[in-house]
C-alpha cells in the first residue's frame, strides 16, 4: 500500500492501489467519533422522550374518557 498526500488536506492520503482516501489525522477522527456518539445519544434520548410522551397522551385520553363517563352518570 502506497499513500500519496492530498493537496490542501492535512492528514489525508490516497491509497494508490484501491484509490481510497485515508484519514491519518487521529485528532480529527477522535473529534468525529465524539460528535457521533453525542448525536447517537441525543437521538436515543429523543426517542425515549417521544415514547414517554405517547404514553402520557394515552393516559390523558383515558382520564378524559373516565371523566366524561362520570359526568354522564351524575347529571
Amino acid at each position: 500500500m502506497s499513500l500519496i498526500p492530498i493537496e490542501g488536506k492535512d492528514g489525508y492520503f490516497r491509497d494508490t492501489h484501491s484509490k481510497a482516501i485515508i484519514n491519518k489525522n487521529v485528532n480529527d477522527f477522535n473529534t468525529y467519533m465524539t460528535n457521533r456518539k453525542k448525536l447517537t445519544s441525543d437521538k436515543e434520548r429523543i426517542d425515549t422522550i417521544e415514547t414517554e410522551l405517547d404514553g402520557i397522551k394515552g393516559d390523558l385520553t383515558d382520564i378524559k374518557v373516565m371523566l366524561q363517563h362520570f359526568m354522564d352518570k351524575h347529571k
